[in-house]
């Protein structure tokens, strides 16, 4: 069993008739919102008021009612998949109102996508550490393909609360994307790395941190004039758009690039600390 949140959620398994019923439990989206706050929330018992704000911004009088059939949903694809454990467990409240309850999803070791995504950029980051860039390019790539479109997918119903949590893994992606043109610059793939730059940027146009990796991967092909254009696009950009100027940092590679400065630019690209890439 895989459970999924680095795109739509669910539960992946190989037996064709436990996916169908899968899948038609799952198909009412506030139940893929309650999957999504338990995976958020592994292996610990999540209280039903705390549930409650996760799936709707303002919670319905008969929440707890909803909350009981959509875990019944969710309990029915789970044994579907896994029908040798118990996946789901419940915690019941005290009092007519039930206060205190809970449930617990059980998630095993490698079993979430997201873990296993935040284990390999932690490993590629220790490899690039260690001067291991042919590891940590491997290691990152292995990381981004886990993605199957934006975490939570676009049939995901919850609160504001937990859409901003699911969209912190989209946050960490597109670092993790820029980690990895960090690295592969590092290597010399500067040609390589300029149309998948300008394919993120026309997605994610503030991203000042790819904007850098961009005017550097012009300046080290050796077309200044393009590097420089590039300065004046993103300037551009931020002032029509955001009403705001370029970073430091950004300022700083305009002016290494003006004056051939190779050795300034890679110290914006490459700063001296732990994280890979400009933030």
């Amino acid at each position: 069993m895989i459970f999924t949140i680095l795109g739509p959620v669910g539960v992946l398994t190989r037996q064709e008739a436990a996916r169908k019923t899968a899948d038609e439990q799952l198909s009412e989206h506030r139940v893929r919102g309650l999957l999504a706050a338990l995976l958020l929330r592994p292996n610990r018992f999540v209280a039903h008021t705390t549930l409650a704000g996760l799936l709707w911004d303002e919670p319905p009088a008969g929440y707890r009612s909803n909350l009981r059939t959509y875990a019944s949903r969710l309990r029915r694809c789970l044994n579907a998949v896994d029908p040798s454990r118990v996946r789901l467990e419940s915690r019941k409240g005290s009092g007519e109102q039930g206060g205190g309850g809970a449930y617990l999803l059980r998630v095993g070791e490698m079993e979430l996508d997201a873990d296993v995504f935040l284990r390999l950029i932690a490993r590629a980051q220790a490899m690039r550490r260690d001067d291991d860039a042919e590891s940590a390019v491997h290691l990152l790539k292995l990381a981004l393909e886990l993605w199957h479109g934006p975490a939570g997918g676009c049939d995901v119903a919850g609160s504001g609360r937990l859409l901003a949590q699911l969209d912190a893994f989209n946050d960490l992606r597109l670092i993790t994307y820029e980690d990895l043109t960090a690295v592969r610059l590092q290597r010399g793939e500067h040609r390589l790395v300029i149309p998948e730059l300008r394919a993120l940027l026309a997605d994610h146009p503030y991203r000042e941190g790819a904007w850098a990796q961009l005017i550097y991967a012009f300046h080290r092909s050796g077309d200044v004039e393009k590097a420089l254009r590039t300065y004046r696009e993103l300037r551009d950009i931020l002032a029509k758009e955001l009403g705001v100027e370029p970073s430091e940092e950004l300022n700083r590679l305009h002016r290494a690039v003006l004056d051939r400065d190779d050795a300034g630019a890679r110290g914006v690209i490459w700063p001296e600390r732990d994280s890979l890439t400009v933030r």
